[in-house]
């Protein structure tokens, strides 16, 4: 919601976040994917954060997406992407 308020985007994007260490929600295979985990902001306190990939594909050419960055604070998420 936050980025369909602050971007326009001209086609449907498909988002993945999963908090599951076994990818559950298929993270690497969204458009942009998010994958949970615990990492440190800018005071070095420990906090909920993510893992970004972009790029991932389903069907004919289907494919992983990149991981590009490691660790983002949650509160940083929006910003970032």
């Amino acid at each position: 919601e936050e980025l369909d308020r602050t971007m326009e985007v001209p086609k449907p994007v498909r988002m993945h976040w999963t908090g599951c260490p076994n990818t559950c929600a298929q993270v690497q295979v969204a458009d942009i994917g998010f994958m949970g985990c615990m990492t440190r902001d800018e005071n070095k306190k420990v906090v909920e954060g993510v893992d970004i990939f972009i790029g991932g594909k389903v069907g004919a050419d289907s494919h992983l997406g990149d991981l590009i960055h490691k660790g983002i604070p949650c509160k940083d998420v929006v910003p970032v992407v």
